[in-house]
């Protein structure tokens, strides 16, 4: 608190101002689309191994997208270790994409060292998550984001589950470690 006085006995004025100092926080949220891709969610996809509802799940996505600004909207891209460096994954058709924020992987986790320098350029503390899939890359991602130390929410009507029964596990999992869900 800073308090400041001031006198002027020509005007027969006297005044205290306290001040109170805040620091107010930024709090910055995004939105990471992970693996919506021809491999999981495209019409060539293993529909067998991948049974997501993939036009609702692409509605959805595009919805949540349409909510935040570009500048806030991250893609994943999930390449295989076999796969060569130089191919550039498809994204899958209908998908909107709003901005230049695209990132590869070759782990079940987004968080890799330049999505996390990106995430702190823009003062993120909080991040949404949707794609595929709920009990492996999406659910490795909410816990690593957890571990670094960002608010997690898991937008259920956004992410694909191949496995549900499965999932009532990862739920569980993921709710003890902080992850909040959202629809």
């Amino acid at each position: 608190m800073v308090m400041i006085i001031l006198l002027c006995p020509l005007l027969h004025i006297h005044a205290i101002l306290f001040i109170t100092e805040f620091k107010e926080e930024c709090h910055m949220k995004c939105l990471i689309v992970i693996d919506m891709q021809e491999d999981y969610v495209g019409s060539q996809r293993n529909q067998s191994r991948y049974p997501y509802k993939v036009d609702i799940l692409i509605h959805n996505i595009n919805k949540k997208i349409a909510t935040y600004a570009p500048n806030h909207v991250i893609y994943v891209t999930n390449k295989f270790f076999w796969e060569r460096k130089q191919s550039e994954k498809k994204r899958v058709e209908g998908l909107a994409i709003v901005s230049k924020h695209i990132f590869e992987k070759r782990k079940a986790s987004c968080f890799t060292n330049q999505l996390i320098n990106l995430l702190q350029e823009l003062n993120v503390n909080e991040i949404e998550l949707v794609g595929v899939d709920g009990n492996y890359c999406v659910r490795a991602s909410a816990l690593a984001g957890r571990k670094n130390g960002f608010n997690i929410l898991f937008n259920e009507t956004c992410i694909g589950v191949s496995k549900p029964l499965k999932f009532k596990k990862t739920r569980n999992i993921l709710a003890n470690n902080g992850i909040a869900f959202t629809s």
